[in-house]
């Protein structure tokens, strides 16, 4: 079943927060490339007015970095971000949604990231073996074209591999799209350009709180490709790594110290006898009081009562002059405090 017309007519600036990079940063002659690969519909929701997008956004803080180019450095990126292999052509409500990097709302992978895993495994073991140690080689374009055309899905003159877009919200036509018109717009379609741009964008959503929208399966596959790519001392600068991963016997004694330390400055607890036998902590009497007295405060309307918890408060409703002495007497006593207090 096809999108309905209404997506042709998507609104431009639907999503408020600005994208990460603008289609006429690529050249003319880039854009005729990828139409002459692509064709001149949309790559997602094959709508009109199109928008040649970054897969991999040249404003990408963590990629152009002044200190350490991060995926370049880990040998992730073989091509130019100005390059065809970069672009996809997209409507401008998609290429809004996925461009905006602090919060994308749709992303495009790779149908098969398990090659990718299997492909970056062999390969450790290789440069493990080489002497001296060899450079990272990630999958080309035309390495995962032969590994979809092997297994029989995809011509052997196809011109892109197959890849599969992912909502991690329904923003098209405000949600109202069926969930067969959902399926059909997500069916694996091929795109010519690299698979390790794509799959950029796919590790960074792993950051964001709609990645479980993917399913766990999916969200696992990239979870251990990023591992894969990044768990490397070489990219971890020295000092850091020194501070932070410490010898397996030594932080083990850590921890031991730490929950020994724990234990001795944990406060003793009392029984509470008018409030039923419950264990009070004796550090947080003024908390207790609190807690005991709940029933007895009203909230605005429509809370019930027992939403406020004990640490919403500083001194309560039940808190006495003794209580604001002793709790503050030390600060009083030992700051100059008129400057906060004005």
């Amino acid at each position: 079943m096809s999108p309905p017309a209404s997506l042709s007519h998507s609104a431009r600036f639907e999503n408020s927060q600005p994208r990460t990079d603008i289609s006429s940063t690529f050249s003319d002659t880039v854009k005729l490339e990828v139409t002459r690969l692509s064709g001149a519909e949309r790559w997602n929701c094959s709508t009109t007015d199109p928008e040649f997008a970054h897969v991999v956004a040249q404003e990408d803080s963590q990629l152009i970095s002044l200190k350490v180019q991060y995926w370049i450095q880990a040998g992730l990126f073989p091509f130019s971000l100005k390059a065809a292999i970069n672009c996809i052509q997209l409507c401008p409500t998609c290429h809004a949604t996925y461009g905006c990097f602090n919060d994308p709302r749709w992303v495009f992978l790779p149908m098969d990231l398990d090659f990718f895993i299997r492909y970056e495994l062999e390969h450790q073991q290789r440069r493990a073996q080489a002497d001296p140690p060899s450079s990272r080689i990630v999958p080309t374009v035309k390495d995962y074209r032969d590994h979809l055309t092997s297994k029989g899905l995809v011509a052997n003159d196809a011109i892109g591999e197959l890849y599969r877009g992912y909502y991690l919200k329904n923003f098209l036509c405000g949600g109202r799209l069926s969930l067969d018109q959902l399926r059909d717009l997500t069916t694996p379609k091929p795109w010519h350009g690299h698979p390790l741009a794509a799959i950029r964008q796919g590790i960074a959503i792993l950051g964001s709180a709609r990645c479980y929208a993917l399913g766990r399966t999916k969200i696992d596959e990239l979870t251990t490709l990023r591992d894969l790519y990044f768990n490397d001392k070489n990219l971890i600068d020295a000092k850091l790594f020194a501070l932070y991963h410490l010898p397996p016997a030594e932080n083990k004694r850590k921890r031991s110290d730490e929950e020994s330390d724990h234990h001795e400055k944990k406060p003793k607890l009392t029984t509470n006898a008018d409030n039923g036998g419950t264990v009070q902590d004796v550090g947080n009497s003024q908390d207790a009081r609190h807690l005991g007295s709940q029933a007895d405060v009203s909230g605005p309307v429509g809370v019930q009562a027992d939403m406020y918890t004990s640490t919403e408060w500083v001194l309560g409703p039940s808190a006495t002059g003794n209580d604001a002495i002793n709790r503050f007497a030390p600060v009083l006593q030992s700051t100059d405090v008129t400057w906060l207090l004005r």
